[in-house]
């Protein structure tokens, strides 16, 4: 199976890999090479290290804390699967 036309075509959609060793990863896709997709994972870590379940005021109008991603890159030969998953905001 060609998993880097399948990623191209799912390029920036949240998408699940499941890889040969049993690994999970959900995430965005977020760069597709000749070898390696990468993901962006998306965690409950806020920038600044505030934690995603406090609220907290006081900013600026305008500015609120963003979500944090961390980047994983996965060879093509060790993808089993991909399929797309729901996102809700």
């Amino acid at each position: 199976m060609d998993y880097q036309q399948i990623c191209w075509n799912c390029m920036n959609k949240y998408v699940g890999i499941t890889t040969n060793d049993g690994q999970n990863y959900d995430g965005f896709i977020a760069h597709v090479d000749n070898d390696f997709v990468t993901l962006a994972i998306p965690t409950d870590e806020m920038m600044a290290g505030m934690p995603a379940n406090k609220r907290q005021f006081g900013f600026h109008p305008g500015f609120f804390p963003r979500r944090r991603f961390f980047r994983r890159r996965i060879p093509f030969y060790a993808i089993n699967s991909i399929f797309l998953l729901p996102f809700f905001l």
